[in-house]
């Protein structure tokens, strides 16, 4: 598989901290347990139907996880090859798949201002899926097969 678009491997562990950082950041507000002023105040909001005010940190919180966990899905493994590529591949099918079920489900079962909601969680649901498949592949195949020296 050619890889030409993959970030190089360092990135990894930046993404992994990043989308946790966001992930942790996200549950400790919802909880109440952190209040944090807004981190992108400065930054206009061009589309916004309510009354003009700082943005709240969810975009922070969104941007840091959508950043860390395309560093952390997109990133060369160590040893790349046409094995992982297929992985990867099958990840992502996988992963398609699995969001679209989800995303039927949601359109069936849900509606009125819940239904945003859903519909604003499942923005991050075709990556998180991928990043969760092709890392369970990646697994099961390390155990079935030797490591590399």
């Amino acid at each position: 598989m050619m890889t030409r678009y993959l970030f190089p491997h360092r990135y990894k562990r930046l993404g992994w901290v990043l989308a946790l950082l966001g992930l942790w950041l996200y549950v400790l507000e919802q909880t109440k347990l952190l209040v944090l002023p807004p981190l992108l105040g400065w930054l206009p909001s061009f589309w916004n139907n309510s009354q003009p005010g700082p943005r709240e940190n969810h975009d922070a919180y969104a941007l840091l996880i959508i950043v860390g966990a395309l560093l952390a899905a997109c990133s060369r493994e160590r040893y790349e090859d046409e094995y992982i590529g297929q992985l990867r591949l099958e990840a992502l099918l996988g992963a398609l798949y699995i969001y679209c079920g989800l995303l039927v489900l949601a359109i069936l079962l849900v509606s009125g201002i819940n239904f945003l909601l859903v519909m604003m969680y499942a923005m991050f649901a075709p990556l998180l899926l991928f990043l969760v498949l092709f890392q369970l592949s990646l697994r099961r195949a390390q155990r079935t097969t030797p490591a590399h020296d």
